[in-house]
């Protein structure tokens, strides 16, 4: 009588960590799983050099009451890779600096902070670079003691277009 007691502890015990290692594996799946953030590119470069300037015009006049012309540069910096087979390689990946925006009718000139990555730079195995713009903000700090700008991008990929463009600005 007291064997098929042992038994039945034993079997409920193991069932149970199943249970919890389970729930612990998808804990870990969740967090450790990337948010698929929706991109637009908005140019591509097959320049391979050091860095590469750009200019891109932005449709912010629904909120800003005015269009942005940003500019800046992507430098480019060597990145350790492992390999499969153990050995390491270097590759070049991009960064951007200097991003600037300056208002087409006002031209009031904004040094942009762009700590999200909301603008970032991608490269593909043949060595094209992608800018691409992505959902987030970017803060508009303005050259003079005025109070800085919140620009927000939001891209309509499911969509496609939202009023002839694809995805939409807002402001505060």
């Amino acid at each position: 009588m007291l064997l098929p007691l042992l038994f039945l502890t034993a079997c409920s015990t193991h069932v149970e960590r199943e249970a919890t290692e389970k729930k612990l594996q998808e804990a870990t799946v969740a967090v450790v799983a990337p948010k698929n953030v929706p991109t637009v590119t908005v140019a591509s470069f097959q320049n391979e050099s050091d860095e590469v300037y750009f200019d891109l015009i932005a449709n912010t006049s629904s909120c800003l009451g005015e269009d942005l012309w940003f500019g800046g540069k992507l430098e480019s910096h060597s990145k350790a890779m492992m390999a499969k087979s153990g050995g390491s390689s270097y590759q070049k990946v991009y960064k951007i600096t200097e991003l600037t925006a300056t208002g087409l009718n006002s031209n009031n000139s904004y040094k942009v902070d762009n700590k999200t990555n909301t603008f970032r730079a991608v490269v593909d195995k043949d060595g094209t670079i992608f800018l691409q713009l992505s959902q987030g903000q970017l803060q508009l700090v303005p050259q003079a003691n005025a109070k800085p700008l919140e620009l927000a991008y939001q891209p309509n990929p499911s969509e496609g277009y939202y009023d002839g463009t694809i995805g939409r600005w807002s402001c505060k």
